[in-house]
């Protein structure tokens, strides 16, 4: 076993694809997202589910995206996998808009929870109601609820916090109000980050841009310590991530169990770096390779590790 990786959870971004374009979408305009494959390749992520599961015996496998059910059949074979190894927690985050048509919305939710799926996430709020009418959401939640799914979720993106009193997280919380009657719980949601199309659309609501931003890499949101990783994220087009952009490896030339078993962050230089010396210790490594932080500051240590690395990397 790699003591550095401890596999308790997949995650398949399953496509970088949508049928929504909403304003705080963290994965930018769409030529972005066709720089890779429209989607994972259904029997590689079913053989990953499959490796992984008889090697360590995860908690959990979520898919996402993008919109996960645009490729619907990759998501129902990925959870069925998880089910026949084992997996308890199997999830879906999606925008609820898999059709327009009842018949397809309900055929659609009875195929997850066939596939086994226990868990979905709806999201739901002012920006993705701005491209999904609210009346197929409603009518998709009722449909997983009827299939017989265990727990549907109510997932909504508050901007700067739930309590911040501003237009968008009141109309969040209208939408919210209109969905009440439906025995669906609302979990905490998450947060607007500093990423995509929200720096365009809602520069006015992110942390003011310093020059050296506080924080530790595992305590920033969506990241874990770089030398004690549990989730495996495999990306689109096959690549595994252990955060933003820094890949070690991918699996549709590889076999996941070594790419996951090789992993020694001693052995990448930035990975390295960051764990001895911080983000002071990203900055020299950049430096010596002739990339300098940007002169406007930065959001978070996140947006700093990615902008440099991205730099050095075109270098």
């Amino acid at each position: 076993m790699n003591r550095y990786f401890t596999v308790n959870r997949i995650e398949f971004a399953v496509t970088y694809l949508c049928n929504s374009k909403c304003r705080h979408c963290q994965l930018g305009e769409e030529e972005e997202r066709k720089r890779i494959p429209s989607h994972i390749d259904k029997d590689k992520a079913v053989e990953i589910v499959r490796r992984v599961g008889e090697e360590y015996g995860p908690k959990s496998v979520m898919t996402f995206g993008g919109e996960p059910l645009l490729y619907r059949e990759t998501v129902f074979a990925i959870h069925k996998e998880a089910e026949n190894m084992g997996i308890p927690v199997r999830d879906v985050i999606t925008n609820g808009f898999w059709a327009r048509k009842t018949e397809k919305i309900e055929e659609v939710a009875v195929g997850l929870a066939k596939s086994g799926v226990n868990d979905v996430h709806i999201s739901v709020d002012c920006f993705h109601q701005e491209f999904v009418p609210l009346k197929i959401v409603r009518k998709a939640a009722e449909s997983l609820v009827k299939a017989g799914v265990p727990r549907v979720v109510w997932n909504p993106c508050w901007v700067v916090s739930k309590d911040h009193d501003n237009m968008y997280n009141r109309k969040t919380k209208a939408i919210l109000g209109k969905l009440e009657d439906l025995p669906i719980e609302t979990s905490d949601g998450n947060n607007v980050q500093p990423e995509g199309r929200a720096t365009v659309w809602l520069r006015d609501f992110l942390p003011s841009k310093t020059k050296m931003p506080r924080g530790k890499c595992g305590g920033m949101p969506y990241t874990e310590p770089l030398d004690s990783i549990h989730t495996v994220c495999v990306e689109p087009d096959g690549g595994i991530a252990v955060c933003k952009e820094l890949h070690i490896g991918n699996a549709l030339g590889t076999d996941i169990i070594d790419i996951i078993e090789g992993y020694d962050p001693f052995e990448i230089p930035e990975a390295k770096t960051i764990i001895e010396n911080g983000m002071d210790g990203l900055i020299e490594w950049a430096r010596k390779r002739n990339v300098e932080p940007n002169p406007d500051g930065y959001y978070s240590i996140c947006h700093l590790c990615i902008d440099l690395r991205r730099r050095v990397n075109l270098t």
